[in-house]
């Protein structure tokens, strides 16, 4: 199964990606550079693992699930 994730920055994507990598989930860059396809069943591992890496970079985004296998990193409502 393939987990989509959607940046609000396309900058973000390499680390993001190397983020899951570090954490054992394997993927690769979409193709428009904003974004990162996760090749893992486990999509509350990928939300762990890019707050995680949002948090360490001090980026005001957090991980919101838009369906059944897709993410989007995007700030906080409020």
């Amino acid at each position: 199964m393939t987990i989509a994730v959607e940046l609000t920055r396309d900058v973000d994507g390499p680390e993001v990606l190397a983020a899951l990598e570090a954490g054992g989930v394997s993927g690769e860059l979409a193709e428009s550079g904003c974004g990162v396809i996760a090749d893992t069943d486990d999509g509350d591992e990928v939300a762990r693992l890019i707050d995680e890496w949002a948090t360490e970079h001090g980026l005001p985004f957090m991980p919101v699930q838009v369906g059944g296998s897709s993410y989007v990193l995007v700030p906080p409502a409020g």
